[in-house]
This record gives structure tokens, sequence and C-alpha cells, in this order.
């Protein structure tokens, strides 16, 4: 049985005449006629009976019409569903993160891909850097955000934002100048915290390169584990701690930040993904990324 061979089949039912039928397929009557007794052969039953108005459905093509107009209707839905999927508009996306750039950048990312994607379910999952390099090559996660990742040879960043870099403090332990901004040589002599540990190369070692292009000297280094492990290490000290903006407007109860006043104080947040083989989803979401 072939799928024209119910096409046919509904057309001469629903048009009582097999001309009609035929000018409604655009084909001529005696193909049409003969698929129509092929189906009635295959099936072991006559669809149609003869009468002076043109042909009429027999209790057994009254039958298998109600049926075949379901699977036409599933098999149309099935193919719209599957050309969807194909342009990305329909589907699931896992989306990796690392560090602060949950707390802006991602969001942001997700909520602009889902206004023009709605029917694409999306599901976060915190993952390294590295952890995002092995699971986005097996097919587990579709794309990865974080901050200053290592070059991959099959892996391709996308900048999607980028982060002024604040001054957090205690409070009272900043300078507070008429601005409320703060210079990078306002850090000259003083203790800094940074973060994270781990994830070479890390927004702490940007921080670092930062300071000694400025020729800036700190007065003693420690590395947190992750943002909340430098926070309340700066809670507990008179460190200063370099933060992104991102985590800045947050507002944190005991601290203060103030914007740290440089043009190369920044940070990039970056989307990584396969330079090849990308599902149809992961493209759909990286051309929702301003460029």
């Amino acid at each position: 049985m072939e799928f024209r061979q119910l096409n046919y089949f509904i057309a001469v039912a629903e048009e009582g005449n097999l001309t009609a039928a035929s000018r409604r397929l655009n084909i001529s009557q005696p193909p049409l006629t003969r698929q129509i007794h092929q189906l009635e052969d295959e099936l072991g039953a006559k669809l149609f009976y003869r009468s002076s108005k043109g042909v009429q459905l027999t209790a057994a093509g009254s039958a298998f019409l109600a049926d075949v107009h379901r699977l036409v209707h599933f098999t149309e839905v099935a193919s719209d569903k599957c050309r969807a999927a194909d342009r990305g508009e329909i589907g699931h996306l896992e989306v990796g993160y690392y560090g602060a750039t949950i707390h802006s950048a991602v969001p942001h990312a997700i909520r602009r891909f889902q206004e023009v994607r709605p029917q694409v379910s999306v599901q976060l999952r915190r993952a390294t850097k590295r952890e995002q390099f092995d699971q986005i090559r097996d097919g587990r996660l579709g794309v990865g955000f974080a901050r200053h990742y290592s070059t991959e040879s099959d892996l391709d960043t996308l900048c999607v934002c980028v982060d002024r870099l604040f001054a957090m403090a205690r409070i009272g332990v900043l300078p507070k100048p008429s601005t409320d901004s703060f210079t990078l040589a306002e850090l000259e002599g003083k203790p800094i915290v940074i973060f994270p540990q781990g994830g070479r190369p890390s927004f702490g070692d940007k921080v670092l390169e930062l300071l000694s292009r400025a020729g800036v000297r700190p007065s003693n280094v420690e590395a947190a584990e992750d943002v909340f492990a430098a926070i309340a290490m700066t809670m507990i000290s008179n460190a200063i701690c370099v933060i992104p903006e991102a985590v800045a407007e947050l507002h944190w109860p005991e601290l203060e930040s103030a914007l740290i006043d440089d043009p190369t104080a920044v940070s990039p947040v970056s989307c990584v993904f396969l330079k090849e083989g990308r599902t149809a989803v992961v493209d759909a979401f990286l051309d929702t990324i301003p460029r």
C-alpha cells in the first residue's frame, strides 16, 4: 500500500466522481482507476460501487475512509514536525555554564532564544570548561558559557557580551571618590582576592594580567574556589575582590562595589560550540546571539 494511493482514495471518496477526482489530483483518469483497483485488491475489499451519480463508498470504504483521514493527518503532522526540527524550531537544547555567567549572560541569551523558538525546551547544567568541551563533543551539551576558554581545534567560541569590572570590598574599605569609581592604581599595596582556582585560563588569571600591565603590585593575593567563596573571603577581611559587572549588580549585603575606571578593565563572556556537525537547534540558538 502506497501513501499516494490513500490520497487518491480520499480524492475519489470526497469528489464522488473519478473525472472530478482526476482533475483535483492533476492526473488522467485511467491511472487513477488503476490505483484504486490495486488498493482494493491489496485490501481484499471493494471500496466503491458505481451509481448514476458517479461512485459511492461501500460500507468497507466508509470504514476505511475514517482511518485513512486520521493516518494522513498524523503523517502530515509528523512531516511538519520533521521539517520544524530540521529548521531548529522544535527540540531540546542542553546549555552548560560555568561561574558567574549564570547571573546575567546565560539567562539573557536563553530568554532571547526562547522568544523566537518558544517550542524548544532548554535545560541548564553546571559544568566546568573542560566538562563543557567533553560534553559538547559527545552530544550531551549543545553549547556552553564561560569566560576565557582555551583554544580547541574542533570547537569555536562567540562573544555574547562584555562585562565591566568592579572592585568589591567590605563597607568602609574602599575609598569613596565623588564619581563612585575606582582606579587600578588604588589596588597598589592592597590585599586582593581572585577566583576561581581552576579552569585555566581563568577570570582570576586575567585580573592578575590586568594588574601587571598597569604596574600594580598587590600586597597579597588569595585565590578562592569560586565567586561565592571569594565574596565570603572579602566579607571577613580588608581584601578587595575584582568582580564582573553581573556579580556587582547582585548587591551583596555588607559589601560595596565601585566601577574600575579603566577601558581595559572588562571581561568577555563567550559561548562555545562545535565548529562542525552542530544540530539545527544549536544553529538556531547561535543565530539569536547579536554579532
